[in-house]
């Protein structure tokens, strides 16, 4: 299952308890190789490519 396009995002996973958490937009998918799983493509703020992510990875921000 993948999020649905233009949802608002932030990664699950943290470095530090007071790290920022980026937000991020979904824009595309992509297929990981070589398993064939449906990755969530995510366009961070100030990025200019996106980054392929697992929906496990990923919070929904509300």
């Amino acid at each position: 299952m993948t999020l649905d396009k233009n949802t608002i995002v932030t990664p699950v996973a943290h470095k530090t308890k007071d790290e920022l958490r980026p937000f991020g937009r979904v824009v595309s998918y992509a297929e990981a190789v070589p398993f064939g799983e449906q990755l969530n493509m995510v366009l961070r703020d100030g990025m200019h490519k996106p980054l392929p992510y697992y929906d496990d990875e990923l919070a929904i921000v509300d």
